[in-house]
């Protein structure tokens, strides 16, 4: 057997222990009408000059669609549309039937109510492995300043807002693990817990709030600079 020959579910679920944002890919077919799928292996690469890009798998229902098209639109979700999540993680004649969406200046879907959208021409797209690298370059885009839907370990988590950046702020952000399955709090909205302050040692604060809720701090995975 060659030494990188893995057990592709034990490759996916390590690769899922990695966080990310979830979106929703789209354009138009030759036919003019809305495709779109899921996905969150979605990445910035440049600012100068603005490009992204998002993996896509040579299975996908749209892939042949998709990577044909002159546009594409990344829209990024909220953490109120996990449903929408769902309904284009699945197969379906009319996923885009439910969901408040409009034109944007190229042409691609743009959904209502997201973190923040971004329509690109395809600059690129690169061959890898079962998968595709579509590169593009963003012609518009938006930022709503709503939180983002967040994805990790096969389950769907709202990362905490960030503090003001007024005064140099520093955040400290807790991930909590539990039996092998990101440990996110809440009822509804699942979020992160962080604790933002001017001054002292936010991540003390935050270990001391944790221990009032009965969690037991041994490691800190992040402290961010805003």
């Amino acid at each position: 057997m060659k030494a990188d020959v893995f057990d592709p579910r034990a490759l996916r679920e390590a690769f899922g222990a990695f966080p990310t944002a979830v979106t929703v890919i789209t354009a138009s077919d030759p036919a003019g009408r809305p495709v779109g799928f899921t996905a969150n292996s979605f990445t910035s690469v440049s600012l100068d000059p603005p490009l992204l890009l998002v993996c896509v798998a040579k299975t996908a229902r749209d892939y042949p669609a998709m990577t044909a098209a002159e546009h594409f639109a990344i829209n990024i979700l909220s953490e109120a549309q996990k449903d929408v999540s769902i309904k284009f993680a699945r197969p379906a004649e009319d996923r885009f039937a439910a969901v408040d969406w409009a034109r944007g200046p190229n042409g691609c879907p743009i959904f209502a109510q997201v973190a923040a959208w971004f329509e690109c021409s395809m600059h690129d797209v690169i061959e890898a492995g079962d998968h595709v690298m579509m590169v593009g370059r963003v012609t518009a885009f938006e930022s709503s300043g709503l939180n983002g839907l967040g994805y990790a370990r096969g389950g769907y988590f709202t990362p905490g807002a960030n503090p003001s950046a007024a005064g140099g702020e520093i955040a400290a952000v807790a991930v909590l693990e539990r039996h092998g399955a990101l440990f996110p709090l809440g009822d509804d909205n699942l979020s992160l817990p962080d604790y933002g302050a001017a001054g002292g040692d936010p991540a003390k604060t935050l270990a001391s709030q944790l221990e009032r809720l009965g969690l037991s701090v041994h490691d800190w995975f992040s402290l961010l600079d805003l």
